[in-house]
């Protein structure tokens, strides 16, 4: 496959993992914070539910790929995370790979990169690489 289309699946990839990782966690926040606030509950048991949320969002998008070396968005399009082995990158190379992606300013870098059609520098500093399969 060509370089390009490998790009938009890796940015639909992201995008359905992101689309996902929202309805798992954001949309039961939500639900449960405003219930909290329709029964009076404390703020600070909303704020609670919060930090949890964007805790487990955080977990969520540096694990996603350790799994076989695919994400729930690659599992759908067709590409998968390998090492140099050509085995499945593994939660911890997940991690690596993907602590970029919360980081201010490094995020913004690492989507100009797969736009560019050329590896992140997660990848770079976890030794993985995306293929369509």
């Amino acid at each position: 496959m060509n370089v390009a289309q490998t790009t938009l699946l890796r940015v639909a990839a992201f995008l359905v993992d992101a689309v996902s990782m929202s309805i798992v966690l954001i949309l039961p926040a939500s639900i449960i914070s405003y219930t909290l606030a329709w029964v009076g509950g404390a703020v600070q048991a909303i704020a609670i539910v919060w930090v949890v949320a964007l805790a487990l969002l955080l977990i969520g998008l540096l694990i996603r790929d350790g799994y076989r070396g695919r994400s729930l968005g690659k599992q759908i399009l067709g590409l998968r995370l390998l090492t140099p082995h050509g085995e499945g990158c593994g939660y911890g190379r997940s991690v690596v790979r993907n602590l970029p992606l919360i980081i201010p300013v490094w995020n913004l870098l690492e989507a100009a990169l797969v736009i560019a059609g050329r590896a992140r520098t997660g990848d770079r500093i976890a030794h993985t690489s995306v293929t369509e399969e």
